[in-house]
């Protein structure tokens, strides 16, 4: 498991531009417990732009969004696949939005093996991404070879390996659900706020709404100029 240090030097990986973009933006702060000392503003812009901006964290949508909606999720998590559906009718509802997807797997390394697929298809033919992303959160077996297959002929590739790699992407997603204080997946980032397990269409949409009129006063991504997430 990576410690904070590592995860902080993983951060300083993001392009510099994108950095100085996102120190022009007042950061929110997660929800820390009684007695945790606050993060330092040069954290949170190196969170802001490993959310918003990380070249290998898939994403989907229009681009060049005025809302980025973050979703840290799961192939195998059944409450995923809901939250999964809710955003694929957001984005055709809104076409200005982007969903980037921060893959996460606690499973058997058979079922690991599917999120490192995934994320080796973003890495290389970004263009399947999203194709392959839907057939593994739309099939309903449990059967880890079967699935794969399927999610490979929808997108119209040949059956390859995962890149070696990948292991460190999710391993860094792991780092941020324990640095943002998030309990686990599904948890979506709209704007200001963070909404928790299988929510519904309805308060996605609310949230992106509301989102969405914030950037009428400059363009906001993920996250707002709100000083703290609200849970809801």
């Amino acid at each position: 498991m990576l410690n904070k240090t590592m995860l902080l030097l993983m951060f300083t990986g993001i392009a510099a531009a994108s950095a100085s973009q996102a120190a022009r933006n007042e950061l929110p702060k997660a929800n820390l417990p009684a007695g945790t000392a606050h993060r330092s503003p040069q954290t949170d812009v190196l969170i802001h732009n490993k959310l918003l901006n990380d070249p290998l964290s898939p994403r989907v949508g229009a681009e060049d969004p005025d809302l980025i909606v973050v979703s840290f999720t799961n192939y195998d998590c059944i409450d995923c696949k809901q939250v999964d559906r809710h955003l694929e009718k957001l984005l055709n509802a809104y076409p200005r939005i982007a969903v980037t997807y921060k893959l996460l797997s606690w499973g058997p390394a058979s079922s690991t093996a599917v999120t490192r697929r995934a994320l080796s298809v973003w890495i290389e033919q970004p263009d399947k991404f999203h194709v392959f992303h839907h057939a593994l959160m739309s099939y309903k077996g449990m059967a880890d070879d079967v699935r794969i297959y399927s999610a490979y002929s929808a997108a119209g590739m040949k059956l390859s390996t995962f890149r070696p790699d990948t292991q460190h992407i999710i391993d860094v997603n792991k780092e941020f659900l324990k640095v943002m204080h998030l309990p686990g997946t599904p948890a979506t980032l709209i704007g200001d706020k963070v909404l928790l397990g299988a929510v519904t269409y309805d308060a996605l949409e609310e949230a992106v709404k509301a989102a969405l009129a914030e950037t009428k006063d400059g363009k906001r991504l993920a996250v707002t100029k709100k000083k703290t997430f609200r849970t809801g």
